[in-house]
Formats: C-alpha cells, structure tokens, sequence
C-alpha cells in the first residue's frame, strides 16, 4: 500500500524572518515578535510566545524596509510553533522578497555553511516534534 502523495499549492523556502504577530481579542491587541521559519505565497511557519489556537484570525508584520502586514488564520499548532494560511496569497515573488531582504540584512554571516547549518537544525527541530507526537501514541514501556 502507498503512502498518500501531500501536494502543496505554493512552494515552500526554508526562511529565518522576523516578524511581528498582531492578535486582537475583543478589545485588546496583542504584539509579540516571532520568526517565520518557511513562507510561502499562501502561508508560513512561524514560532512566536502567543497563545493562538487553530481558526483565530491575525496578523502578521515582515520587518521589511517597508513593513507589509498580512491577514493569516492559523491552521495548526505545535506549542509555540504555527502554521499559517494568508487570507489573500502573497503576489509571486513576495514571498522570496521577504526572504531576500532580510538575507541581505546578515549577509556577512550568511555563508554557504551558516545556510545548511540552518536548515539542518530546523530538520532537527521538525524530527524532534515528530518523536514527540509518536510518543504520545505509543504507550510507555515497562
């Protein structure tokens, strides 16, 4: 039997963009900073300290030379960790605009190897999630 195919509508690019999260409730406002982790046209990954639940609408800001804000709902979560669904997609290449500019702003830093060094600890990152989620499947063992 084969595993289902997962066809995502955007392509996704590995980031590391801060953001600010903008959250209304009732007649509060809560701003928190965050890091988006992956963007794409339709959505990001994001890790930011707010107490959202999947379906509350927000916002997100890039720090961008022009600050762009983006209506989002969140459609799932792992802690602090997001996945979010722009309301309006992103126009193409905005997405990688996004991460372009805030590359430039580490460029002295941002070698082939400080690339892959990143990549691979968000792969840790992911897989330590995954081993969390299993864990509560599989009962403990005596």
């Amino acid at each position: 039997m084969s595993s289902p195919v997962k066809i995502r509508r955007w392509m996704r690019q590995i980031s590391d963009l801060p953001v600010r999260v903008i959250h209304r409730k009732q007649k509060n406002e809560i701003v928190v900073t965050g890091r988006g982790t992956e963007i794409s046209e339709g959505g990001m990954a994001l890790y930011a300290g707010v107490s959202l639940e999947p379906g509350d609408l927000m916002e997100v800001e890039f720090q961008m030379p022009q600050r762009k804000r983006v209506a989002a709902v969140v459609r799932n979560r792992s802690g602090y960790y997001f996945g979010l669904e722009f309301l309006t997609p992103l126009e193409a290449g905005e997405a990688k605009s996004a991460n372009q500019n805030v590359s430039s702003t580490y460029a002295p830093r941002r070698t082939d190897a400080y690339q892959l060094l990143q990549r691979k600890e968000l792969e840790v990152q992911r897989l330590r999630r995954e081993i969390q989620a299993l864990r509560k499947l599989v009962p403990p063992a005596f």
